[in-house]
């Protein structure tokens, strides 16, 4: 089922930003969020040729608006991986679409774990990752749509099956930043107990 992941996900980041996260701004901007892409998800927009879901709009801005954070040459390399991640993100799904046989589990958990490896080559710090995650498969995801467009292939530009990609990569962000985490908790307790050894 279409949007599966989509809905499923973004619940779990409601409840979890809603009563688990501190009270702050940040919480309240999060829960905001994750609803407003939960109620837009039915809706679409005809804008000249192309069929746009409200939500992809949305995660559109959001992304925009995140990377507009970035300053001066550390700007112009958050483009440069942008585009080299959505490059990947349009490969894939014209090699999905050709040659559908090599994809051997799937093609949205492929594709995210795929996505995720390039944006860690590419990006440090959660923060960068997520905005630079989300422009890039956006704009992968309009590049695709014009490019099938152009063959008179029209699809739906931010259709379910993309949701459902871009919370898997999402999800998969946000996992990878806790076994981070994780590592550098026991490395931190690690060291420190070797040198209490060290010091007796």
């Amino acid at each position: 089922m279409e949007g599966i992941y989509f809905y499923w996900f973004l619940w779990i980041g409601w409840v979890y930003s809603t009563f688990i996260m501190a009270k702050s701004n940040l919480r309240t901007a999060i829960s905001f969020v994750i609803l407003l892409l939960i109620i837009t998800g039915n809706y679409t927009l005809q804008l000249a040729d192309y069929s746009v879901r409200v939500n992809f709009l949305l995660l559109f801005f959001i992304s925009l608006i995140l990377m507009s954070k970035s300053k001066g040459f550390v700007l112009l390399y958050h483009f440069l991986c942008s585009l080299i991640i959505s490059i990947g993100f349009v490969v894939f799904h014209l090699f999905e679409l050709f040659d559908p046989v090599w994809l051997i589990i799937d093609q949205k958990w492929m594709l995210g774990i795929i996505l995720l490896y390039l944006v860690l080559m590419l990006v440090k710090g959660l923060y960068y990752r997520i905005s630079i995650g989300i422009i890039s498969i956006c704009n992968g995801e309009i590049l695709y749509s014009f490019i099938m467009n152009k063959f008179s292939f029209p699809v739906e530009v931010g259709d379910f099956s993309f949701l459902d990609q871009w919370a898997i990569f999402m999800v998969l962000i946000v996992l990878w930043s806790l076994v981070e985490k994780t590592a550098l908790y026991f490395e931190g307790n690690f060291q420190k107990g070797n040198a209490g050894r060290v010091h007796k």
